[in-house]
C-alpha cells in the first residue's frame, strides 16, 4: 500500500489508528531511506518523527527530529525539529536540564523565527519569569 492509500486511512476521528501508524511508519522511513534525495524524504520523516510522538516512542522521536535537522540543512521545518525536540524533552521525558538546553539551541540556531521566540518563552517559564502576575492567580 502507499503512502498516500495509508494518511487517508490514519485517523478514525481525531484517533490515529495503530495498524496503520506501524504502516506509516515504516512506509515514510523506507521512502526516505530509499530516496534520500527526493523533495519528499525530509517531510517523510518528519511525518515520522510525529508518528513516533503520538505512538509514545520519544526518544526515537527525538533522534528521528535531531536527523533530520542536522541531515537536512535546507529543509523549510528545521526550525519545527529544533522547537520539537526540546518540547519532547520537555513534556514527554519531562528532562528539564536537556529540555532548557535544546530550547537555548533553538533560539541559537534558528534566531529570529517564530520558533526561536516560543523556545526563549519556554525558558523563561522554567525558569520562572514566565509566571502569572499576582493579580491574575486564583
Amino acid at each position: 500500500m502507499d503512502i498516500r492509500a495509508l494518511e487517508q486511512q490514519a485517523f478514525e476521528g481525531e484517533d490515529v489508528v495503530p495498524e496503520v501508524r506501524r504502516a506509516l511508519l515504516v512506509a515514510y522511513g523506507d521512502f526516505a531511506r530509499l530516496h534520500a534525495d527526493h523533495v519528499f524524504a525530509p517531510e517523510a520523516l518528519f511525518r515520522r518523527a510525529d508518528l513516533l510522538v503520538s505512538a509514545g516512542k520519544f526518544e526515537q522521536a527525538v533522534l528521528q527530529y535531531q536527523d533530520l535537522h542536522d541531515g537536512y540543512p535546507k529543509f523549510d521545518k528545521r526550525p519545527d525539529c529544533a522547537l520539537l525536540m526540546a518540547f519532547v524533552y520537555d513534556v514527554h521525558l519531562k528532562d528539564k536540564p536537556l529540555a532548557r538546553r535544546a530550547y537555548l539551541r533553538t533560539a541559537a540556531i534558528h534566531p529570529g523565527t517564530p520558533q526561536a521566540e516560543t523556545a526563549l518563552q519556554s525558558v523563561a517559564w522554567m525558569d520562572g519569569q514566565g509566571a502569572l502576575p499576582a493579580e491574575m492567580l486564583p
